[in-house]
């Protein structure tokens, strides 16, 4: 078994201090799955400056996924989630510049796997495999002789 790979920045102490300086007093904080995140103690941060677009994001959540935190209200809540210790906080930005690369090569055997046993989509040559990140998640953009297919991402990497 492999270690996991996971290409998200930590978000911490500077991280927060920084978008209060830049007036991102909004946070949608969410479930963040991905191997090596023990279930139900990961989180996306997901900054905005603005309220009404942070709604819009919150909005999407499935009940008891995440929430939106206000910073002037609850500053408290989200510097005890990045002080706890049971706790992995990622903001939304990646740790390197090649993390997309890195993902799908590290995790290639289970990417094939998935689409073996789950799909009718057919790995070749000419599989377009784009990885982007949408509403605090990260999303596989997957193009193969044929329509365009979305996934969570996460369900391409996990281990079965």
């Amino acid at each position: 078994m492999s270690i996991p790979y996971n290409p998200f920045e930590l978000f911490n102490l500077p991280i927060l201090k920084d978008l209060l300086r830049r007036n991102k007093y909004f946070l949608v904080v969410q479930r963040l799955n991905w191997p090596g995140v023990p279930a139900y103690k990961g989180f996306m941060v997901t900054p905005y400056e603005e309220k009404k677009t942070a709604k819009q994001h919150a909005e999407k959540l499935l009940p008891k996924e995440g929430r939106l935190i206000d910073l002037h209200v609850e500053l408290e809540k989200i510097t005890g989630l990045i002080d706890d210790p049971k706790y992995l906080v990622f903001f939304y930005t990646f740790r390197d510049p090649d993390w997309a690369s890195r993902v799908l090569k590290h995790y290639q055997k289970n990417i094939a796997l998935f689409f073996k046993e789950s799909t009718t989509i057919t790995i070749i040559d000419r599989t377009d495999i784009e990885l982007a990140f949408q509403d605090g998640k990260l999303k596989a953009i997957i193009e193969s002789n044929g329509p365009v297919t979305e996934f969570d991402a996460y369900d391409l990497i996990k281990q079965n």
